[in-house]
């Protein structure tokens, strides 16, 4: 047996030890994919069947204070889903574009992962301060109420940060769109879809039926994303 038999022989267990690892992550990564999207549609069906506060607006005291935990947890739930459930389909799509198309990829995955982080840190003040807002012990209903219509009325800075981060997700969602169409390594519908999801995500509320059907489709670009992702690993 020659030298370079050996050294051939040698790294070949290494080099099948080192797929299964690679397609063992991308596994994880489907699977933390298809969890948050059907997560988000989950989400999207609870908002719609429990809504908080009358849909016209920010919810004041009265809708939030008998539903205050309900309401912390939704969203804490809610945060975690999108950052977590964005930058793994933002991972999956840049995984997707090694080559044509990888300067878009690379600008999009970076709008939506700081658009993620941008949106958690909004959410979860606002969680925040309607839970403790809103706590029976800390204020009496009538000041309560004013602290919680003061907040509403400051729109720029309760609303500005997590709108201003979904927005961020969005644009980044489509640019990744754009990387994917040019790279051609999934289906023509995913890329064209995932845009048409990213600007509905934007104009259809979530908590009627048309945002549970936006985000059922947004939810089936997302888990094709990861799919695509791992089993392209798998047959390279």
């Amino acid at each position: 047996m020659s030298v370079a038999s050996s050294v051939a022989l040698s790294q070949a267990p290494a080099t099948r030890l080192a797929a299964a690892a690679g397609n063992g992550r991308l596994r994880l990564l489907f699977v933390v994919i298809l969890v948050t999207s059907l997560s988000a549609v989950a989400l999207s069906v609870v908002s719609y069947a429990k809504p908080v506060g009358n849909g016209d607006g920010l919810p004041d005291y009265a809708a939030i204070a008998g539903m205050r935990g309900y309401v912390w947890g939704f969203f804490l739930v809610a945060g975690v889903q999108l950052i977590v459930g964005a930058c793994a389909a933002a991972l999956a799509a840049w995984l997707l574009v090694p080559t044509r198309g990888a300067r878009w990829a690379n600008v999009g995955g970076s709008l939506v992962w700081l658009g993620a982080a941008i949106y958690g840190v909004g959410i979860g003040g606002w969680a925040t301060i309607y839970y403790f807002g809103t706590a029976p012990g800390a204020l009496d209903p009538a000041t309560a109420a004013r602290f919680i219509d003061h907040v509403n009325d400051d729109t720029a800075r309760m609303l500005a940060v997590p709108i201003g981060g979904a927005l961020l997700v969005s644009l980044g969602s489509m640019v990744l769109a754009v990387a994917l169409w040019r790279a051609r390594t999934v289906p023509r519908w995913v890329p064209v879809v995932g845009i048409l999801t990213a600007i509905t995500g934007i104009v259809i509320p979530p908590d009627t039926v048309a945002g549970i059907i936006a985000e059922a489709a947004s939810s089936a670009t997302t888990i094709a994303l990861g799919w695509y992702a791992w089993r392209r690993s798998i047959t390279s």
